[in-house]
């Protein structure tokens, strides 16, 4: 049961995920972001959050998107898996993320999913409502907003190093 607590207090955690800031996306005067802005986040990352240890791995861009997926396990025994797509999407880059338990029951309902809209793209960097990540010298970092209950919303930061396969 405190899993389950667990995994659902995670929802929203995306990456092998996060944000809360500003920046520069698809400007009305610049470019609009293309999936290309992301190709640094591919491949397998590393590290330790939310009492586990999490994992996030992205396939190089293909035409407009990237997929990903994110797990954690906790005394080695997964809680928490998610799959997400960053796409392009109206001139910025959007991820949209579905959950699933260690069971592989989904959370959210057939056809639904939870949606990171843009903010910001910058080099190394992809801001999102409520995500942020960005390579900070060999490491990703990820901070996700969560929000549980009533309580006002928490930053929650996750440093991941690159891994080979």
């Amino acid at each position: 049961m405190a899993r389950r607590r667990l995994g659902r207090r995670l929802t929203g955690v995306a990456l092998a995920a996060a944000l809360m800031a500003a920046g520069a996306q698809a400007q009305p005067d610049g470019p609009p972001a293309s999936i290309e802005d992301a190709a640094w986040l591919a491949g397998r990352w590393v590290g330790a959050g939310f009492g586990g240890t999490v994992e996030e791995n992205w396939s190089p861009p293909a035409g407009d998107r990237m997929v990903g997926h994110f797990s954690l396990a906790v005394g080695g025994s997964p809680t928490l898996y998610e799959f997400a797509l960053l796409e392009e999407h109206e001139g910025g880059l959007r991820m949209r993320v579905k959950h699933f338990d260690p069971d592989f029951v989904g959370w959210e309902e057939r056809g639904a999913w939870h949606s990171f809209e843009p903010l910001a793209v910058a080099p190394h960097s992809l801001r999102f409502d409520g995500l942020w990540l960005r390579l900070e010298g060999d490491e990703l970092v990820a901070t996700v907003t969560l929000r549980e209950g009533a309580e006002p919303p928490r930053n929650h930061t996750l440093r991941l190093r690159r891994e080979p396969l």
